[in-house]
């Protein structure tokens, strides 16, 4: 936990307290009190909001090359390999891309001492230079799946100091360039949307591998 976690927190518990003394005051008919309270309370949040969005705006994004890790808290992932195909599958399992396979293994490790560790909910994007976004292709991962057999999800439970390696696959047009890979941990919106400095936080740039 970083003091910024512990800043959170305290932000939370004192929200709870300030709201709650704003109904107290208004069930009480001091109403003036109720409005003053609130509005303090309303410039402190605006401030802290205002904190998160500057320290994210000016934060420099952290770019990682092939065979390094993005890890959150003892759970990570790193891109092992990348490759690209215009087809994948056999047979009547044939899928035909609209632009390109991009075939994408990736190593999720453990590097906790103590016990096991899974993602609750994690997926990965792809992502141009032109800031599109490409989620994982449907058509794409069955054909590969179908060939090759099932790949391990991102959720899979990992031991102590193991890890494991899966395959997501993904379809870019032909015009996809500078691209990389984003991990969203956990999926949608989350508490670390409001933590100063953490890398989900409102405006920050994602983390991303860059591909080759």
């Amino acid at each position: 936990m970083t003091i910024f976690d512990l800043l959170f927190i305290i932000v939370v518990l004192a929200s709870v307290a300030a709201l709650t003394a704003v109904v107290a005051s208004a069930l009480r008919g001091r109403l003036r009190q109720a409005v003053k309270l609130l509005a303090m309370y309303g410039v402190c949040l605006a401030f802290y909001l205002g904190v998160i969005v500057v320290v994210s705006l000016a934060s420099p994004q952290c770019i990682l090359a092939l065979g390094e890790s993005c890890c959150f808290d003892d759970w990570c992932v790193a891109v092992e390999d990348v490759t690209l195909a215009r087809e994948l599958g056999q047979g009547e399992r044939i899928a035909r891309a609209n632009g390109v396979f991009c075939v994408i293994t990736l190593r999720l490790s453990n590097r906790a001492r103590g016990r096991a560790q899974r993602a609750s909910s994690a997926a990965v994007h792809l992502v141009d230079g032109q800031g599109r976004t490409y989620d994982i292709s449907p058509q794409g991962q069955a054909a590969f799946e179908a060939q090759r057999g099932p790949t391990a999800p991102l959720t899979s439970t990992l031991p102590v100091g193991q890890s494991l390696s899966t395959v997501q696959v993904f379809d870019l047009p032909d015009d996809a360039h500078a691209v990389g890979l984003t991990v969203e941990h956990p999926v949608g919106p989350s508490p670390e949307l409001f933590i100063i400095g953490d890398d989900a936080s409102l405006f920050h740039k994602p983390t991303i591998v860059r591909l080759p």
